[in-house]
């Protein structure tokens, strides 16, 4: 394998620098991305961008990368839908009106929390129902995304790695099947797995702060300067409309 030095941790920090600059994920990796391929092809321009298109077609190669990214695009379409048909606005219709407790600062990012908790099928799929259904709330009650967007990501990925009934435990437990199988380690691959769910230190620590970010309602670092987003109020034409319209097809989906 060749060595490349000091490129090799200065590419990953640039992306990291231009996302901070940009606050633009997608073009920082894709101009990472490319600069990989200029140091991989002898910093010729044609040969990177080709290899790049190529990478990038390959990867579709991969089934379980197709069918992440269909995925992705049908449960986006779904929500949107949900969005779309009144659903989002008869929820939050019926929490002023029936679970007011839940219409406030705490109310919105604890209905995050929450679903963060209980949607564990996949972390990308965690972060999207939850962000999308308790958005509107927290821009009604002066929530930040910034904020909102902590508590999707700090519940989703522990979650699903805590609670191993999904993608992550089918990973975890075909790491340790393969450690097992090369002589590294001895013992049942899932008593394993679910006896080492008390040393996930990361997950455990992350859900117990979160909540008490959420709870006490705590802004980390530069956080308490961000702006929240102005609520555009409901629609009058799906204020009446029934809350089922939203949890139903979420509950279908998960």
């Amino acid at each position: 394998m060749e060595n490349f030095g000091i490129f090799s941790i200065l590419i990953p920090l640039l992306i990291i620098a231009i996302a901070i600059i940009t606050k633009d994920v997608v073009l920082s990796l894709l101009f990472g991305a490319l600069l990989g391929e200029l140091l991989t092809h002898n910093y010729n321009p044609l040969e990177a961008i080709t290899a790049l298109l190529d990478d990038f077609v390959a990867l579709f190669s991969e089934a379980w990368i197709t069918k992440t990214i269909l995925f992705a695009l049908l449960v986006g379409a779904i929500i949107k839908l949900i969005e779309r048909g009144g659903g989002v606005d008869g929820f939050i219709s019926y929490i002023q009106t029936k679970q007011q407790k839940l219409d406030s600062r705490r109310g919105s990012l604890l209905l995050a929390y929450i679903l963060g908790v209980v949607i564990f099928i996949e972390s990308s799929i965690t972060s999207l129902i939850a962000g999308a259904v308790s958005r509107p709330l927290c821009d009604k009650n002066g929530v930040s995304r910034e904020k909102l967007a902590l508590v999707c990501d700090s519940t989703s990925a522990p979650i699903c790695s805590l609670i191993p009934f999904n993608g992550w435990g089918a990973l975890l437990l075909g790491l340790i099947l393969t450690a097992i199988e090369g002589g590294v380690i001895s013992g049942d691959g899932t008593s394993l797995l679910v006896e080492s769910i008390l040393f996930n230190f990361y997950s455990i620590i992350t859900v117990i702060f979160i909540f008490l970010v959420v709870w006490f309602d705590i802004e980390i670092g530069s956080m308490g300067k961000t702006v929240p987003k102005p609520f555009k109020g409901l629609d009058e034409r799906y204020k009446k409309s029934s809350p089922l319209l939203m949890v139903l097809p979420i509950t279908i989906l998960v």
